[in-house]
């Protein structure tokens, strides 16, 4: 897990020049109209290592107390986020085969209708769901000789596959509410964030030197990752169009290794309400904590406080919790925790020897 995290944050810092980003501090109000409807929540869906003397993880579901831990499938997933569609129905991971392909897949929150969606010998997943969860967006490689990567856009009524990309190494697409879609391009060792409609047209450039693109819940705000002093990945805000953006944190640590990047601060993601942003940070001691602070960058809180790992945070539909992972109990390996919003009350939730990681909240 350490290794994974510390690659990840290579990528996401890699090959940043000097910011060219516009700093204004006065349009990222956190009462414009951010808030939307808050869900129920219904189950955690997490992966978990619980293969006797295997290393292979497995998509599992819990109640929200913990409670009825069951597998979904006897499909091995790879370790990274799954992603629960917006009616809490269906569930996205990537499989890796025996033949040697990334396969994306779905699947019901109950086990039933697995279904393959595509699949790539480099590379393909990092899904995204439409607001209607009629599309998926997801990230395949261009062919086997190359790690460039396009956006294709599956129809999930037609199987329909539209591939949106052609050039350059493309991203983490993001749908917003009325299906504008960011993403993350690579080109030449410069990352930027880009904006295009849902067929793939009116591409446009929208910031520089950046990577990351997560919605605000109503669809008016991006957060991101671009650089902070000395090379380190920090989380900035701006405007749905890119325009006013504001560099929210700018704490770091310097590598002890020497490598490139150094750490920082990275993951958001944003309250229902708009108003806050959870995050992960890295300052410390080199080991992630979990942090909360209001979505103008103010009043920044750390939550949890180990000396071991906590991080893949995220907020429950009402706002009121935070469901994230960590190894601090040796006994346990990596498990899934809740806390209140304001860090108190953590508790154990999937109590398994092995590792339980990367939870996501299905709501309905």
């Amino acid at each position: 897990m350490k290794t994974i995290k510390f690659l990840s944050l290579i990528i996401i810092a890699v090959s940043f020049t000097s910011c060219e980003i516009s700093l204004t501090t006065n349009t990222n109000n956190c009462e414009e109209g951010d808030f939307v409807s808050p869900k129920t929540d219904s189950k955690i869906i997490f992966i978990s290592r619980r293969i006797e003397n295997s290393a292979d993880w497995n998509l599992f579901t819990m109640n929200i107390d913990g409670s009825q831990q069951l597998k979904l499938t006897d499909l091995t997933v790879r370790c990274e986020k799954v992603v629960v569609s917006n009616s809490g129905q269906t569930v996205l991971f990537v499989h890796y085969s025996d033949d040697n392909f990334y396969e994306l897949y779905s699947i019901n929150i109950d086990g039933t209708n697995l279904t393959l969606i595509d699949r790539a010998k480099r590379y393909c997943g990092s899904p995204d769901w439409s607001m209607d969860d009629s599309k998926i967006i997801y990230s395949k490689s261009r062919n086997e000789s190359t790690d460039d990567r396009d956006l294709i856009l599956f129809d999930v009524s037609t199987k329909n596959k539209q591939t949106l990309t052609e050039t350059d190494n493309n991203l983490c697409g993001k749908f917003s509410k009325d299906n504008t879609i960011a993403f993350w391009r690579q080109t030449n060792f410069l990352n930027d964030i880009f904006l295009m409609d849902l067929d793939g047209s009116n591409k446009q450039k929208i910031i520089l030197n950046a990577s990351c693109p997560v919605w605000s819940p109503g669809g008016k705000r991006i957060a991101y990752i671009s650089k902070g002093e000395m090379n380190s990945p920090q989380i900035f805000i701006s405007s749905y169009d890119g325009s006013n953006s504001k560099q929210l944190t700018s704490t770091y640590l310097l590598s002890w290794d020497s490598g490139f990047p150094n750490f920082g601060n990275y993951n958001p993601q944003w309250t229902p309400d708009g108003k806050k942003i959870v995050y992960e940070s890295y300052i410390n001691d080199g080991l992630p904590e979990v942090y909360i602070m209001n979505c103008d960058g103010t009043n920044q809180t750390r939550l949890t406080n180990t000396d071991r790992r906590n991080e893949n945070p995220v907020v429950s539909a009402d706002g009121n919790f935070i469901i994230f992972s960590s190894n601090r109990d040796l006994s346990y390996s990596f498990d899934i925790f809740v806390m209140g919003i304001d860090g108190k009350n953590q508790n154990l939730l999937s109590k398994y020897v092995g590792d339980d990681s990367f939870p996501v909240i299905v709501t309905k």
